[in-house]
C-alpha cells in the first residue's frame, strides 16, 4: 500500500481519536445511498440520468473487470477525462480494486502526460479518444513505446478502436462473479491509504503529485459542506473538472455523496450551457471559478433563463473581488461562498452563508475548526491582525506531501510529521474578528519602486470589464521603478480595448495610480493551466522578450 510521506502512526491515531478521521470512504457512501435513495438521481451527464443504485453496480463490474485485467494493488493508471460521469465511478471502482490512480486536468501538457507515464510507471490510462478536437489516443500512439509498462488503454464512449478497452463495457456488462461488498474487502483502500496521486500542472517544472489520503478528502469534503449548509435535497451543477480541488471534493470525496445530494456535469463550459441546465434541473447550488462567474453575470442571456432555484454559488481557486461578489448576490439574490483551500495542501476556511454579506464579500471566513494556520512574515515570525504574511496551515484534510519526491514535500512542509505546517505561497490578512482576507500570491507580488502591488486585486477587478473575458497581471521590468505592472487580456469576440479604457476603468474603481498598469497586451487566448486558470510563467517570459525586441531591456 502507498503510505502518505509525512504522517505517522500517531498523527493517524490522534485524528481518528478525536473523530477528525472517520472509517468513511466514497465507496462506503455510494452503497449506503444505493440502499437509502433507490430511485434517486446520483449523476446528470449529457443526457444520462444515473442512480445511486446504477453507479454503484457500474462502479462495482469496473473494479471486479480491472482486477481481472491483471491489475494489481497500488498499480498506477492515469486518469486523464473532461467532466464526465465515467471519471467519478472510475475513482471509485479504482479505490475498490486497490489501484492507484493519478490525476491532472484535462489542460496539461503532452510533456507532462509522458513524464507522468514513464515517471510513475503506470500501467493504464483512461482517457477519451477525441476532445475539444484534440485526438488523445494519437497522443498515446505517438510515444507509448517509451512506457514499456503501459498496458491498458481505457476509452468511454462508443466505436473504441480495437487497440484499447472500451470503459463501457467494463462498467456495464455484467460478470460471471460474486462482486458483493464483501468481495472487495481485501482489495479496497482503507480510510488512511492513499488512493490518488494528484497532479498539479507543471508551469513552473516538471508535474509534482500530492497524496491524497481517502480519510483526509473526506475530512476536506465535510468542511466545504459546512459553509452551503449542504443538504440532500441539493441539486449541484460542477461547471470545472472533475479531479479540481472544490469540485472533487465536492462531487467525489464527499460533499455530495456524504448526504445524498444530485450532482449535474457539463464538460464543455459556456454561460448559455450554465443557465439551461440551472434553469432544466433546478440546480440549487452552482460551482464556478470567480473568471466563469464574472462571464455568467455580464452575460445578456441571463435575464431570459428562470435561475430561482440556486441558493447558493459556491467558488474558490483564485481571489473573489468584493465588487464581484456584491454584484453576483445582488443579480442573483443568492449568497456567494469562497472556499478558500489548496489541492496540493488542504481545507483552510470558509465562510457561511449565514455570515453578513460584508463577511461574505470580504474574506475566506476563519480557518476551519481542525486546521491550524499561522500568519508569519520573512523570518519566520508570527504577525498581528492586520498585518500582511505568507499563511502556514496543517490539519487533518491535508495532503500526505508529494509522491516519491522527498525534496519538494520537506520544501512545502518544513518537516515531516506533527510538527510540519504546509507555506501556502498566499498573502494574507487576518481582522479582528479571526477571519482571513486573502491578498495575493506572493511570488506574483509586483514591487514597484517599494510599493507592494498584487495582481490578484487587478485582476479580480478587470474581470468585471464588460470587454474582458480572462486577464493576467504579471510584473514587467522596468530600470527605474524596479517593476511595473503589465495587464495581459482576452477581450470578447469583435470588442477592442485599449490602455486608456483600463486605466479610466480602474481609476472609477478607486485604485491606486501606482497600481496602474503601464502596459497592455491583448491576445485571443491566454495560457491555461485549469479550466479557467491561466498560467503566467510562460507570460512572464514573454513580456521579458518583447522588451528585449524593443530595446527597453
Amino acid at each position: 500500500m502507498v503510505r502518505p510521506t509525512r504522517f505517522t502512526q500517531a498523527m493517524f491515531q490522534e485524528y481518528i481519536s478525536k473523530g477528525m478521521w472517520t472509517d468513511e470512504t466514497t465507496p462506503k457512501s455510494w452503497e449506503r445511498n444505493a440502499r437509502l435513495y433507490p430511485e434517486k438521481e446520483a449523476f446528470v451527464d449529457r443526457g444520462r440520468r444515473l442512480t445511486w443504485p446504477q453507479i454503484k453496480i457500474m462502479s462495482d463490474r469496473l473494479a471486479f473487470n480491472l482486477i481481472d485485467l491483471g491489475l494489481k494493488r497500488d498499480d498506477f493508471v492515469y486518469l486523464l477525462l473532461p467532466n464526465w460521469v465515467e471519471a467519478y465511478i472510475f475513482r471509485c471502482a479504482a479505490e475498490k480494486a486497490g489501484i492507484l490512480v493519478g490525476t491532472s486536468l484535462m489542460t496539461v501538457g503532452e510533456a507532462d502526460v509522458e513524464f507522468i507515464l514513464k515517471t510513475f510507471d503506470a500501467s493504464g490510462i483512461v482517457i477519451p479518444l477525441e476532445f475539444k478536437k484534440k485526438n488523445y489516443l494519437d497522443l498515446i500512439h505517438e510515444s507509448r513505446p517509451g512506457f514499456p509498462k503501459l498496458r491498458h488503454i481505457l476509452i468511454p464512449g462508443e466505436n473504441v478502436p480495437p487497440e484499447a478497452l472500451s470503459l463501457e463495457k467494463l462498467m456495464l456488462e455484467p460478470v460471471n462473479a460474486d462482486y458483493s461488498a464483501e468481495y472487495f474487502q481485501e482489495s479496497c483502500y482503507g480510510p488512511t491509504d492513499v488512493s490518488v496521486i494528484g497532479f498539479t500542472s507543471g508551469t513552473t517544472g516538471t508535474p509534482k503529485g500530492a497524496e491524497h489520503i481517502i480519510a483526509s478528502r473526506i475530512a476536506m469534503a465535510k468542511g466545504y459542506g459546512e459553509g452551503p449548509q449542504i443538504q440532500e435535497t441539493d441539486v449541484i451543477l460542477n461547471i470545472i473538472s472533475p479531479v479540481a480541488g472544490l469540485s472533487s471534493a465536492f462531487c467525489y470525496n464527499g460533499t455530495a455523496s456524504l448526504v445524498g445530494a444530485k450532482v449535474v456535469l457539463s464538460d464543455i463550459w459556456s454561460p448559455e450551457r450554465t443557465f439551461e441546465l440551472i434553469e432544466n434541473e433546478n440546480v440549487t447550488i452552482l460551482l464556478a471559478v470567480p473568471a466563469q462567474l464574472a462571464q455568467i453575470l455580464r452575460h445578456p442571456d441571463r435575464e431570459n433563463h428562470n435561475l430561482d432555484s440556486l441558493r447558493c454559488i459556491v467558488t474558490s481557486t483564485a481571489p473573489l473581488s468584493r465588487a464581484l461578489a456584491r454584484d453576483l448576490e445582488e443579480a442573483f439574490k443568492v449568497p456567494v461562498v469562497n472556499l478558500y483551500g489548496q489541492i496540493d495542501g488542504g481545507f483552510i476556511s470558509c465562510p457561511s452563508i449565514d455570515d453578513p454579506p460584508e463577511v461574505r464579500q470580504k474574506t475566506v471566513g476563519r480557518p476551519h475548526k481542525y486546521t491550524s494556520v499561522r500568519i508569519i512574515d520573512e523570518a519566520g515570525n508570527d504577525v498581528p491582525p492586520g498585518v500582511e504574511g505568507e499563511l502556514v496551515y496543517t490539519g487533518p484534510s491535508c495532503t500526505g506531501g508529494y509522491f516519491k519526491n522527498m525534496e519538494e514535500t520537506l520544501k512545502a512542509w518544513g518537516t515531516l510529521g506533527p510538527e510540519g505546517m504546509r507555506r501556502s505561497g498566499d498573502l494574507v490578512e487576518m481582522d479582528e474578528n479571526g477571519r482571513l482576507i486573502l491578498l495575493g500570491r506572493k511570488d506574483d507580488m509586483i514591487i514597484r519602486g517599494g510599493s507592494n502591488i498584487y495582481p490578484a486585486e487587478l485582476e479580480s477587478l478587470l474581470i468585471t470589464h464588460p470587454k474582458i473575458e480572462a486577464v493576467a497581471v504579471v510584473p514587467m521590468p522596468d530600470p527605474v521603478m524596479g517593476e511595473t505592472v503589465c495587464a495581459y487580456v482576452k477581450v470578447s469576440p469583435g470588442e477592442e480595448l485599449s490602455i486608456e479604457e483600463v486605466i479610466s476603468f480602474l481609476k472609477n474603481k478607486k485604485i491606486a495610480t501606482y497600481k496602474l498598469p503601464e502596459r497592455l497586451e491583448v491576445r485571443e487566448s491566454l495560457p491555461l493551466k485549469g479550466t479557467q486558470k491561466i498560467g503566467k510563467a510562460s507570460l512572464k517570459k514573454e513580456i521579458v522578450e518583447i522588451l528585449k525586441k524593443e530595446g527597453r531591456l
